[in-house]
């Protein structure tokens, strides 16, 4: 029996994000999206855990990136699963915006 852990649904996304993991950007994919965590898929990332790194997701339409402060739940092969540990207030607000215009548009 599998038990969902979530606090929040994901809506699909197709947004390019930078993984900042020891300051160096790796592309990564962001495939799901809610507002506590993303799926994404790791491109370039290093095979190495960290405990927390910066998550740059571009911005919609020329728009500003979405910075996070993202921690991984689990990885398997290139998928990974981040939690958002912190965000600025402007961020979230950003990040709110990317669910609302992705879930009108589906």
């Amino acid at each position: 029996m599998s038990s969902e852990r979530r606090s929040a649904p994901r809506t699909r996304v197709d947004l390019l994000a930078n993984q900042y993991i020891d300051g160096v950007p790796h592309l990564a994919d962001v495939l799901e999206l809610s507002m506590t965590g993303a799926l994404v898929r790791r491109m370039q990332a290093p095979d190495e855990d960290r405990a927390g790194y910066a998550l740059e997701v571009a911005g919609e339409g020329g728009t500003e990136p979405i910075w996070l402060c993202a921690s991984s739940v689990w990885r398997v092969g290139d998928f990974e699963a981040v939690r958002f540990v912190e965000m600025a207030v402007v961020d979230r607000l950003r990040l709110a915006g990317v669910l609302a215009e992705s879930k009108r548009a589906a």
